[in-house]
Protein backbone atom coordinates (compact mmCIF):
# COMPACT_ATOMS: atom_id res chain seq x y z
CA UNK A 1 0.00 0.00 0.00
CA UNK A 2 1.30 3.49 -1.06
CA UNK A 3 0.72 6.56 1.14
CA UNK A 4 1.41 9.80 -0.87
CA UNK A 5 1.12 13.63 -0.98
CA UNK A 6 1.82 16.66 0.45
CA UNK A 7 -0.67 15.72 3.34
CA UNK A 8 -0.23 12.46 5.23
CA UNK A 9 -1.46 10.68 8.01
CA UNK A 10 0.09 11.01 11.46
CA UNK A 11 2.30 8.31 12.57
CA UNK A 12 0.51 7.75 15.78
CA UNK A 13 -2.89 6.92 13.41
CA UNK A 14 -1.18 4.87 11.28
CA UNK A 15 0.72 2.94 14.58
CA UNK A 16 -2.76 3.24 15.76
CA UNK A 17 -4.08 0.92 12.52
CA UNK A 18 -1.32 -1.26 12.41
CA UNK A 19 -1.61 -1.98 16.47
CA UNK A 20 -5.32 -2.69 15.81
CA UNK A 21 -4.79 -5.23 13.27
CA UNK A 22 -1.84 -6.55 14.45
CA UNK A 23 -3.95 -7.89 17.89
CA UNK A 24 -6.54 -9.00 15.11
CA UNK A 25 -3.64 -11.49 14.04
CA UNK A 26 -2.17 -12.47 17.20
CA UNK A 27 -5.80 -13.31 18.51
CA UNK A 28 -6.85 -15.67 15.29
CA UNK A 29 -3.38 -17.25 15.63
CA UNK A 30 -4.19 -18.59 19.04
CA UNK A 31 -7.32 -20.02 17.14
CA UNK A 32 -7.21 -23.65 16.30
CA UNK A 33 -8.04 -22.57 12.14
CA UNK A 34 -5.77 -20.61 11.96
CA UNK A 35 -4.61 -20.33 8.24
CA UNK A 36 -1.83 -18.47 7.47
CA UNK A 37 -2.86 -18.34 4.02
CA UNK A 38 -5.86 -16.31 4.85
CA UNK A 39 -3.94 -13.07 5.35
CA UNK A 40 -1.86 -10.69 2.87
CA UNK A 41 0.71 -9.29 4.07
CA UNK A 42 0.48 -5.19 3.35
CA UNK A 43 4.08 -3.16 3.71
CA UNK A 44 2.98 0.41 4.10
CA UNK A 45 5.32 2.78 1.85
CA UNK A 46 4.66 6.23 1.71
CA UNK A 47 5.93 9.36 -0.49
CA UNK A 48 5.48 12.68 1.15
CA UNK A 49 5.66 15.46 -1.60
CA UNK A 50 4.69 18.45 0.81
CA UNK A 51 7.34 21.29 1.28
CA UNK A 52 7.73 20.63 4.94
CA UNK A 53 9.92 18.09 6.42
CA UNK A 54 8.49 15.08 7.32
CA UNK A 55 10.80 12.39 9.37
CA UNK A 56 10.82 9.19 7.45
CA UNK A 57 9.88 6.04 8.91
CA UNK A 58 12.33 4.21 10.60
CA UNK A 59 11.26 0.90 8.41
CA UNK A 60 8.74 -0.14 6.12
CA UNK A 61 5.83 -1.13 8.36
CA UNK A 62 4.48 -4.92 7.15
CA UNK A 63 1.05 -5.88 8.69
CA UNK A 64 -0.50 -8.98 8.02
CA UNK A 65 -4.62 -8.54 7.35
CA UNK A 66 -7.29 -10.97 7.22
CA UNK A 67 -8.25 -11.27 3.66
CA UNK A 68 -11.86 -10.69 4.71
CA UNK A 69 -10.94 -7.18 6.53
CA UNK A 70 -8.99 -5.94 3.71
CA UNK A 71 -11.75 -3.87 2.62
CA UNK A 72 -11.95 -2.16 5.35
CA UNK A 73 -8.54 -1.95 6.46
CA UNK A 74 -8.52 0.40 2.96
CA UNK A 75 -11.03 2.05 3.96
CA UNK A 76 -9.82 3.22 7.11
CA UNK A 77 -6.30 4.64 5.30
CA UNK A 78 -8.99 6.24 2.66
CA UNK A 79 -10.11 8.25 5.13
CA UNK A 80 -7.10 9.77 6.20
CA UNK A 81 -5.38 12.60 5.00
CA UNK A 82 -3.53 12.20 1.52
CA UNK A 83 -3.61 9.56 -1.32
CA UNK A 84 -4.20 6.04 -0.77
CA UNK A 85 -3.31 3.31 -3.64
CA UNK A 86 -2.23 -0.84 -3.68
CA UNK A 87 0.55 -1.49 -5.60
CA UNK A 88 2.93 -4.59 -6.37
CA UNK A 89 5.93 -5.09 -5.06
CA UNK A 90 8.08 -4.59 -8.31
CA UNK A 91 9.09 -1.03 -8.82
CA UNK A 92 11.43 1.13 -10.98
CA UNK A 93 13.91 2.96 -9.40
CA UNK A 94 15.27 5.91 -12.00
CA UNK A 95 18.11 8.03 -12.61
CA UNK A 96 18.16 10.84 -15.45
CA UNK A 97 20.44 13.66 -16.06
CA UNK A 98 18.79 17.10 -16.79
CA UNK A 99 20.97 20.43 -17.76
CA UNK A 100 23.99 18.27 -16.28
CA UNK A 101 21.97 17.60 -12.86
CA UNK A 102 21.51 13.97 -11.39
CA UNK A 103 17.81 13.45 -11.04
CA UNK A 104 16.57 10.06 -8.95
CA UNK A 105 13.03 8.70 -9.24
CA UNK A 106 11.09 6.29 -7.58
CA UNK A 107 7.85 4.60 -9.78
CA UNK A 108 5.47 2.28 -7.97
CA UNK A 109 2.90 0.02 -9.84
CA UNK A 110 -0.66 -0.01 -9.02
CA UNK A 111 -2.29 -3.42 -7.90
CA UNK A 112 -4.91 -2.51 -10.96
CA UNK A 113 -2.17 -3.75 -13.75
CA UNK A 114 -3.11 -0.94 -15.95
CA UNK A 115 -0.91 2.16 -14.00
CA UNK A 116 2.22 3.39 -12.31
CA UNK A 117 2.83 6.47 -10.58
CA UNK A 118 6.00 8.48 -10.56
CA UNK A 119 7.55 10.49 -8.33
CA UNK A 120 11.27 12.85 -8.03
CA UNK A 121 12.96 11.51 -4.98
CA UNK A 122 16.34 13.94 -5.04
CA UNK A 123 18.56 15.29 -6.84
CA UNK A 124 22.58 14.92 -7.05
CA UNK A 125 25.85 15.75 -8.60
CA UNK A 126 29.05 14.02 -9.93
CA UNK A 127 30.57 13.84 -6.52
CA UNK A 128 27.78 11.43 -5.12
CA UNK A 129 25.91 14.08 -3.46
CA UNK A 130 22.08 14.00 -3.12
CA UNK A 131 19.73 16.98 -1.87
CA UNK A 132 15.97 17.35 -1.07
CA UNK A 133 13.35 17.97 -4.02
CA UNK A 134 12.10 20.79 -1.93
CA UNK A 135 15.12 22.59 -1.55
CA UNK A 136 14.77 23.48 -5.79
CA UNK A 137 12.91 27.17 -6.04
CA UNK A 138 11.04 25.50 -9.45
CA UNK A 139 9.96 22.36 -7.12
CA UNK A 140 8.65 24.62 -4.69
CA UNK A 141 5.90 26.39 -7.08
CA UNK A 142 5.10 23.09 -9.09
CA UNK A 143 1.43 22.91 -8.20
CA UNK A 144 1.00 20.12 -4.70
CA UNK A 145 -1.36 17.29 -6.95
CA UNK A 146 1.60 17.39 -9.78
CA UNK A 147 4.09 16.54 -7.84
CA UNK A 148 3.59 12.53 -9.06
CA UNK A 149 2.15 11.77 -12.04
CA UNK A 150 0.60 8.44 -13.15
CA UNK A 151 0.83 6.99 -16.20
CA UNK A 152 -0.43 3.75 -18.11
CA UNK A 153 2.38 0.38 -17.18
CA UNK A 154 3.49 0.04 -20.72
CA UNK A 155 4.93 3.32 -21.32
CA UNK A 156 8.70 4.32 -20.82
CA UNK A 157 9.11 5.30 -17.59
CA UNK A 158 12.54 6.91 -18.11
CA UNK A 159 11.47 8.46 -21.04
CA UNK A 160 8.19 9.84 -19.29
CA UNK A 161 10.49 11.01 -16.27
CA UNK A 162 12.86 12.63 -18.47
CA UNK A 163 9.95 14.61 -20.44
CA UNK A 164 8.42 15.51 -17.04
CA UNK A 165 11.79 16.96 -15.36
CA UNK A 166 12.20 19.09 -18.63
CA UNK A 167 8.89 20.21 -18.90
CA UNK A 168 9.15 21.28 -15.05
CA UNK A 169 12.50 22.29 -14.93
CA UNK A 170 12.99 26.47 -16.15
CA UNK A 171 15.10 26.91 -19.11
CA UNK A 172 18.46 28.99 -18.55
CA UNK A 173 18.78 31.72 -20.42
Amino acid sequence: MLLYGEVLPPFKHIRKILNKYGQYYLRDMNMEDFQEDNYFDVMIEERHTGLTYREPLDAVPVIPVKKEYLSKFLNTFKALNGNMCLCKVNHEHLIVWVRGVKYEGYCFYLDNGEKKVLFMEDYGDDNGQFFDMRELDWYKRIPKDKRWIQLDVNENTEKVFLRWLKDLIPSEK
